[in-house]
Formats: structure tokens, C-alpha cells, sequence
């Protein structure tokens, strides 16, 4: 468990070669629950994997909402369409953004065809920029990474 300017951080480390799973988000899901009761706030973001295994499953598992991040290639849009669809199938809102937006327009301008065509709110998008990845790296070297993540996304 880590603060940051704006509540608790739960988060897990794996070691090299350690499969994530299910059951390990939804140990980190449970604690945070815990720790969100403990203070009264209604709001629990989880920062779940790519793709549609377990551990994603496990991370909208009771969610109200789903914030899909969407890479601007073939195989983001590919495995877009599967979260989005494994959303559905949950019964848990699909909403939407692009990262990198600026990387490929014409992809870009394919999902946001998806998305209106399969009416799934989009919220907007993300330019590239070597400012967060700096910003990574640095929290790694440093040994404080959850900490940072935890400021430069809230």
C-alpha cells in the first residue's frame, strides 16, 4: 500500500517470470474495497492488463464502468473489440480513448468508427509523448514508482 496526494495506491509486484492472475487482482480489488470503505470513498480505479485473460476479467469483475485504452494500430483495435465485447457480455459500461492518436491517423479514425457504431462513449485522446514514459523511468530507478504513478495519473 502506497499514498499519493489523492488517496491509497494497492498494488502487487511480480517477480521475473511470474504469470499475473485473477485471483492475484482480485486480492488487490478486495484490499482496496477494504481501504475505500475505511475512509468512506466511493471511487475504486483499477489499472487493469491488456487483453481479455483472467486477470482482466477479475479487474471488471463489479466495476461500474470500463475505460478501454485503445492503441492506434490493427492489433489495438483487434483487442479493443474483444474488451469491449467481454464488457458487454459482464454488464459493465465500455467507454473509450485512444493513446498515441498521433502515431496513426487512419487506424485512429477506424476506432472512432468502432466505437460510434458499436455505441460505446468515447472520451477522447492522448498524444504521444516521452514526458510520462520519462517520468517512469525515473520512479523505477528511484524505487518509488507506485508513488509517482499514482501522482502523474490522478
Amino acid at each position: 500500500e502506497s499514498k499519493s496526494r489523492l488517496g491509497d495506491l494497492i498494488h502487487a509486484k511480480l517477480g521475473v517470470g511470474e504469470e499475473n492472475s485473477g485471483k492475484l487482482v482480485s486480492q488487490i480489488r478486495t484490499q482496496a474495497r477494504i481501504n475505500a470503505n475505511k475512509q468512506k470513498n466511493d471511487l475504486i480505479i483499477i489499472d487493469g492488463p491488456p487483453g481479455i485473460g483472467c486477470p482482466v476479467i477479475a479487474s471488471i469483475t463489479g466495476a461500474d464502468v470500463v475505460l478501454v485504452v485503445i492503441e492506434p494500430t490493427l492489433s489495438g483495435l483487434h483487442d479493443a473489440k474483444r474488451i469491449i465485447e467481454l464488457a458487454k457480455h459482464f454488464k459493465v459500461k465500455a467507454t473509450a480513448c485512444i493513446n498515441k492518436f498521433d502515431v496513426n491517423q487512419q487506424i485512429c479514425t477506424e476506432i472512432e468508427e468502432f466505437l460510434q457504431e458499436n455505441n460505446v462513449e468515447f472520451l477522447g485522446k492522448i498524444p504521444y509523448g516521452k514526458d510520462f514514459t520519462k517520468a517512469m523511468s525515473s520512479a523505477f530507478f528511484s524505487g518509488r514508482t507506485a508513488k509517482l504513478i499514482a501522482d502523474v495519473i490522478l
